[in-house]
């Protein structure tokens, strides 16, 4: 692997306390603490400080069984298109206590990511292999799997949390798709017994998870309705009374969609009965899936709240929303106007004046939101041409932000605009998709170069 800097280092325990520091005291901590250590690595420097705190305050809610001790975050830059070697390498010189002679070191779960190449893997001490099958084939590309696409969509803490996630949810495999179904049948003939006590308590540890996160969406749904409820008046009436080009018929429609939804939760709490957090797990589990649907709106309505502010906002004349959303902007353009670099002199000019366009502009105008939805719509179809010069892969079907969702941005979906940051995001998951399906490194394997057997597999993303 090619030299690196060292990483930002934080390490927590489930008791809430945050430690922050330094690798050379890292050790140390770890062998003083007594609940699940959590370890984020971030050699890539893919992870915000934000995101580091989440993980390791989050990962502890983790239904892991007692025989996990440690749960470390990695992520890789600049290595090989083999995972598992470059992992095995860092450990050995960087934290040898972490792996031993022929397996990982007892109580391990170690999630790691790579970039440039993608890669990606999960790993663990023979004795929580033993306990979660991490080292059986299914498991661990099941967990890859699970994994996969929100590493495409660029969310890289969240991947590795659902990562951990899959670790201790047994239930989480992935079925080769050529099964000889005769054999299979024979093998649970010979072990019925055996095969029945493994998957009760996979589909237990299903249901128990699926119950947490019930609780997890009642309680969010219940501490954030009431609120939103006695500010949605004022918010409709914002909505009704937007005027700018960019509030067009389709973002009118965005906003109903969601009006409608948020007006039905109040029936949907009714439903519940009386559903409390007292009320134990079976109780949650006969509403889960509503409990979502009611949590995913309120959650929307929220953002939304916050979207149609900002655009109220602009059309009002707040000149420090006008001046943030012009900097996103002007940001936005330059980003692809370095995606095409010299590929095209004549839209790089275009880009170019885009950006002395906007740069020109006044936010106390009382034509801005005019000129605004004008630079939008110019940049949309400047869009077009850029997209043109980026590496050609089939492309999937993604869905343009609405006013509910948080990556929406001021003008998105007006005359068709996306900006070229979604745009990208969207070609690098293709991309990452397009990879995996021609590649056979998209499916996972436990080899290690070394001869190495520790348990775990890693996959490219």
């Amino acid at each position: 692997m090619t030299a690196r800097l060292l990483p930002r280092v934080a390490a927590g325990v489930a008791a809430g306390t945050l430690l922050f520091l330094p690798a050379a005291s890292l050790a140390y901590a770890q062998t003083t603490l007594t609940d699940l250590n959590v370890t984020v690595m971030d050699y890539a420097e893919e992870i915000s400080a934000e995101d580091e705190q989440w993980l390791i305050t989050a990962t502890p809610d983790i239904d892991f069984p007692e025989v996990v001790q440690n749960v470390r975050y990695i992520t890789l830059e600049g290595g090989s298109d083999s995972i598992n070697d470059d992992l095995e390498e860092l450990l050995r010189a960087e934290h040898p206590d972490w792996i031993q002679e022929d397996s990982f070191a007892p109580g391990e779960v170690i999630i790691a990511v790579g970039f440039d190449p993608n890669t990606m893997g999960v790993y663990a001490g023979n004795d929580v292999a033993a306990e979660l099958g991490v080292a059986e084939p299914e498991r661990y590309s099941g967990i890859n799997d699970a994994m996969r696409p929100v590493l495409q969509e660029g969310r890289t803490a969240v991947a590795m949390y659902t990562g951990a996630q899959s670790v201790a949810d047994t239930s989480v495999v992935t079925v080769p798709e050529e099964t000889n179904w005769w054999v299979v049948g024979g093998v649970v003939g010979g072990i019925a017994a055996a095969g029945a006590g493994a998957v009760g308590v996979g589909v237990a540890a299903s249901r128990k998870n699926k119950a947490k996160k019930a609780r997890e969406n009642f309680d969010y749904a219940q501490k954030h309705y009431g609120q939103t409820a006695q500010q949605l008046d004022g918010i409709n009436i914002r909505a009704h009374s937007l005027t700018s080009p960019l509030a067009d018929d389709e973002l009118r429609r965005q906003w109903d969609d969601v009006h409608t939804r948020f007006l039905e939760v109040n029936d949907s709490f009714g439903s519940f009965g009386d559903l409390s957090a007292s009320s134990d797990d079976k109780a949650f589990l006969a509403h889960a899936d509503e409990l979502e649907k009611v949590s995913t709106t309120v959650t929307q309505m929220e953002t939304a709240q916050k979207n149609i502010d900002t655009l109220y906002d602009m059309e009002h004349g707040d000149e420090g929303v006008r001046r943030r959303e012009l900097t996103r902007l002007r940001e936005d353009i330059q980003e692809a106007r370095l995606e095409i670099n010299d590929k095209d002199s004549v839209l790089d000019d275009t880009l170019r004046e885009l950006i002395t366009r906007i740069e020109g502009m006044s936010t106390a105008s009382p034509t801005f939101m005019d000129e605004y939805a004008r630079v939008i719509r110019d940049y949309g179809a400047a869009l077009t041409g850029v997209e043109n010069h980026m590496e050609q892969v089939k492309r999937t079907e993604h869905a343009t932000p609405t006013i509910y969702d948080n990556d929406w941005r001021v003008g998105t979906g007006y005359n068709s605009f996306v900006p070229f940051y979604m745009i990208s995001t969207w070609h690098a998951a293709d991309v990452s998709a397009a990879s995996a399906a021609s590649s056979s490194s998209g499916s996972s394997s436990s080899t290690f170069s070394s001869g190495f057997s520790g348990a775990g597999g890693g996959s490219s993303w």
